[in-house]
């Protein structure tokens, strides 16, 4: 089943085009990676899912219901970490804790005990006392004390420290594995992102541009560079569907490959071509040039 599914979503902000016919689908227990500039829309998206604001058309699906049926009950499955968050600084963490508990009507104390042996946060002090990064895990331990089907996280990671990024990023790993959770996880860290995705959504001006396993993306992505016996016209080449090249010489073309390699590669030795060299391509220079626009071969 898909835990969530957006299909022609658009929402605008005036004559902004925040999201623009965007689909997606996120499968049950995965960690979906979701990727983009900033701008590209996806703080709109999460909050589209949310019901923080109405989009404009299109249709969306939360655990294989449309989003306006039973929302209440809908939410009350749904963990969420915003990228800029708001706690009561009064509080103390435990107090926080309860008054979350009482909004959802239940409170896992094991969960809790879980995270703190992780995170260790000073729970009986006042939430003013809290650092930025120490306000971040407070705020995952509200999203999971609840037992959330689906988590969404929005750059969770920010103001962590190397050590409690590590440390959160080895828990959500965990928590899918044992408790088949869903994870919505948009982050502009690729690095963070490629350690524990499976697959990821590419986002850019409100539209997806790719959306697939994230190991199949690496796969298909390489550099190739290719040496025709003879001088060869780069119309030709468009001709028969190999384009965004890079020309060496009269005879030698570089081509990045994003998508169908296999059928690329065999056009360009049915034109005559040879593969000299063939490097794969990392995933940092994958996202780059889908964001970019340029090279991309998106066959």
């Amino acid at each position: 089943m898909n835990i969530i599914e957006l299909t022609n979503v658009s929402k605008s902000f005036g004559t902004v085009r925040a999201l623009n016919d965007l689909t997606l689908t996120v499968p049950e227990g995965s960690i979906f990676g979701f990727l983009g500039p900033n701008g590209a829309g996806k703080t709109t998206t999460i909050k589209v899912l949310l019901r923080l604001i109405k989009k404009d058309s299109g249709t969306v699906n939360l655990f294989g219901e449309g989003i306006d049926i039973n929302s209440t009950i809908k939410r009350k499955r749904i963990g969420f970490v915003p990228e800029e968050f708001s706690l009561y600084n009064y509080m103390t963490g435990w107090e926080i804790l309860r008054f979350n508990a009482g909004l959802f009507g239940k409170k896992n104390l094991v969960k809790i005990d879980e995270l703190q042996d992780t995170f260790h946060l000073p729970l009986r002090e006042k939430i003013s006392t809290y650092s930025s990064g120490m306000k971040k895990a407070l705020s995952l331990y509200i999203a999971l004390s609840t037992e959330p089907e689906l988590l969404i996280l929005d750059e969770p990671t920010d103001g962590l420290d190397p050590v409690v990024r590590k440390r959160l990023l080895d828990f959500l790993i965990k928590e899918v594995a044992e408790k088949n959770i869903t994870i919505f996880f948009s982050s502009h860290i690729l690095s963070e992102v490629e350690k524990i995705c499976d697959k990821v959504a590419i986002i850019k001006k409100g539209k997806v541009v790719i959306q697939e396993e994230l190991d199949k993306i690496k796969e298909n992505a390489s550099l190739i560079t290719v040496r025709f016996s003879s001088k060869i016209d780069t119309d030709k080449l468009d001709a028969i569907g190999i384009t965004n090249i890079s020309k060496i010489d009269e005879y030698t073309f570089d081509l990045k490959l994003l998508r169908d390699s296999d059928t690329i590669i065999k056009k360009i030795e049915d034109a005559g071509g040879e593969i000299v060299r063939k490097i794969p391509l990392s995933f940092e220079d994958i996202f780059m040039h889908f964001v970019e626009g340029k090279n991309v071969d998106t066959h």
